[in-house]
């Protein structure tokens, strides 16, 4: 499969789940040796089409027609050994980032994957040059974190690895945000 037919792919997966709420949001990007593929800024996750991935060369900072999260996915790559890595504005992961503190799972499966899910509180949590320089590590030890009141960020060997994460952690999410709800209504 090429690397046009994945993101695509991966785009309708994303939009099927749900973990896209507006339709030009999130992106996704795959390194493939000195060359980052990435989404192209305004491009819709869910309808990719040809055209829609830039290609640009991993010393570049800036290229043109990428992703505003362009910094951040290059940050990822000169500082990790991910491959792919994916940013989905997941609703229950935003929800639950609000408070601006870690999550910890309270369910069995999140808990197997994530010991906690790391949020960062940063001051600009859109195309900023402090989370290009506060992830990688994050991502490097945990393998995804939310950039608080923005999205999920989830890095992986390959693309479908990445939107295992990115849904691992919006049902631990979802599951936190269900059990707070019943809480509530029952006491």
């Amino acid at each position: 499969m090429d690397v046009f037919d994945e993101t695509e792919r991966i785009g309708r997966m994303l939009e099927a789940r749900g973990l896209i709420l507006s339709a030009r949001s999130g992106n996704m990007s795959v390194r493939i040796g000195d060359e980052i593929l990435i989404k192209r800024s305004g491009a819709m996750m869910g309808y990719l089409k040809e055209g829609d991935i830039v290609k640009a060369d991993i010393s570049d900072e800036s290229p043109e027609g990428a992703s505003v999260e362009y910094k951040v996915h290059r940050a990822i790559y000169l500082n990790t050994d991910f491959q792919a890595v994916i940013h989905a504005h997941t609703p229950y992961a935003i929800t639950e980032s609000i408070e601006g503190k870690d999550i910890v799972p309270i369910d069995a499966e999140g808990r197997y994957y994530f010991e906690k899910i790391p949020v960062l509180d940063v001051e600009n949590g859109i195309s900023s040059d402090e989370v290009a320089e506060k992830i990688p590590p994050v991502i490097k030890r945990y393998g995804a974190a939310i950039v608080k009141a923005h999205g999920t960020f989830a890095a992986a060997a390959t693309l479908e690895d990445a939107f295992s994460k990115i849904t691992e952690v919006e049902s631990a999410c979802r599951i936190r945000y269900m059990k707070r709800v019943r809480d509530c209504s029952t006491g």
